[in-house]
């Protein structure tokens, strides 16, 4: 019977003690969490408590996220910590957990701007966003993210309609590897005037954050929106822009000290007013950029971002850019567009460019601040390719805004649709003719084309060398 007993107690002391351990790791882990968070840019916490007790804890803690905002937004998450190794403070909701944990933690949180923006009512009206995370005994971390439907009438007369969003979020205890995984259906705001949908937003990411300050990440990110859609009226007349299959794609890795990124933007269909386009695609890859001096540049972006339309903030800026750049120039760093191809009615427009700074005999780097070194360092080549049909009636659309500005300048009355189209057309014409004649233009295979280089200072644009004089002349 005194063995029984004894059984008994171990056991009560288990149950009952190992919570209240747990409950002051999980407060410790905890604290770690909210430490490394605030490290992350432009996320402040301004307030913060913490209340443990035996089977569960609760916390509650105040963040503002500014992105250059004046009022920024201000995020306040409700935290109820539920204690490992078995949860048992769940089975006070009906739920249940045997898989050992160091914590369960049920967050609520809310955001408030108190920003005179459009778009703060909006924000405003969201409900409280819903997660709960899961810490491993290892202190990873799984976050289910949920935030219920709205639909809820404006002030401004707008009707919002959100189906929620849903998702995960896996992480390390640092934070330095972090795997996003987010849906959502459908996003409607609309009234009598004015309609926007969203529907099928995608969000995939997995980033790792090699510096202690948590910016420039490397890794994945993969958006998708399967729909967009926009209507409004405008002097009575109906604005529809409809976007299909968009996606964007990045990817950062580092190579010793040079980062290399791709991203990429395409999409399927895209119809404005009464032109359509698509599909289409555009990719960019930077390559060899020097981590030490991006950083720098970033920085000194950032300080003077308030205060760059002041010729002494640009003056500032450029020099801060020359005196990195011979960091910059050792990997020998390339731009380029790699895909630029978008089909339409009338044709297809087809890119390539590429820019290269040769750093390899930068034997003083007091050279890469030298303009002749320069001269010769980079190297660039274009190539672009137009359609005769798209390009003639882009540059029609483009001259009757021009001659609309200039009459409603003028307060001259504006000639009817059909002369307006006649004068447009003829001047687009006559610009295009004045390209091709000055080789600014080549027609080939019934396309616009250029195709331009620079090697050395010399520059050759669809295969003629081109002084610096007869260029200043174009």
């Amino acid at each position: 019977m005194r063995a029984v007993l004894i059984i008994i107690f171990v056991l009560l002391i288990a149950v009952l003690g190992l919570p209240y351990w747990f409950g002051m790791k999980a407060e410790h882990e905890y604290n770690n969490l909210m430490e490394t968070v605030s490290k992350f840019k432009s996320l402040e916490i301004v307030s913060k408590s913490y209340k443990r007790g035996w089977l569960k804890s609760s916390a509650e803690t105040s963040f503002l996220i500014n992105e250059g905002e004046e009022t920024p937004f201000k995020i306040i998450g409700k935290d109820t910590i539920y204690h490992g190794p078995v949860p048992i403070g769940l089975l006070s909701k009906g739920k249940l957990n045997l898989k050992p944990v160091m914590a369960v933690i049920e967050t609520k949180s809310e955001i408030t701007t108190a920003t005179k923006k459009e778009y703060a009512e909006l924000i405003e009206s969201l409900p409280p966003l819903n997660f709960e995370t899961i810490l491993a005994l290892n202190g990873h971390g799984t976050t289910v993210v949920s935030i219920p439907s709205v639909y809820k009438k404006l002030e401004d007369g707008k009707t919002l309609n959100w189906s929620g969003l849903s998702g995960a979020i896996n992480f390390t205890p640092d934070l330095k590897e972090v795997t996003t995984v987010i849906n959502s259906s459908n996003i409607e705001i609309e009234d009598d005037t004015f309609r926007v949908h969203i529907s099928g937003i995608d969000i995939n990411s997995n980033l790792h954050y090699p510096a202690s300050n948590y910016t420039n990440p490397l890794g994945d990110i993969d958006v998708r929106i399967g729909e967009f859609s926009s209507e409004g009226k405008d002097d009575g007349e109906l604005n529809k822009v409809t976007l299909t299959n968009l996606q964007f794609t990045g990817f950062t890795n580092q190579n010793g000290n040079l980062l290399n990124h791709t991203h990429s933007l395409e999409f399927e269909t895209l119809t404005v007013g009464g032109n359509s386009y698509g599909p289409g695609i555009y990719e960019l890859e930077l390559r060899n950029i020097n981590k030490g001096a991006f950083e720098e540049i970033q920085k000194e972006l950032n300080e003077d971002q308030n205060t760059l339309q002041s010729a002494t903030a640009s003056e500032a800026l450029w020099a801060q850019i020359m005196k990195v750049l011979p960091q910059l120039l050792e990997g020998s760093p390339e731009i380029e567009l790699t895909k630029l191809n978008i089909k339409t009615g009338d044709g297809e427009l087809l890119g390539h460019a590429l820019i290269s700074l040769n750093g390899d005999n930068l034997d003083n780097p007091g050279l890469a601040t030298n303009p002749l070194f320069l001269l010769t360092a980079v190297s660039a080549e274009v190539r672009l390719s137009v359609s005769k049909p798209l390009l003639e009636n882009l540059l029609k659309d483009y001259k009757i805004e021009e001659i609309t500005d200039e009459k409603n300048s003028q307060n001259e009355e504006l000639p009817d649709d059909k002369e307006l189209q006649n004068l447009a057309t003829t001047k687009a014409l006559s610009e295009i003719k004045q390209m091709v004649d000055q080789n600014i233009l080549v027609i080939k295979d019934g396309n616009y084309e250029i195709v331009a280089t620079y090697r050395l200072g010399q520059i050759t644009l669809n295969g003629n060398p081109l002084d610096l004089s007869s260029l200043l002349n174009l």
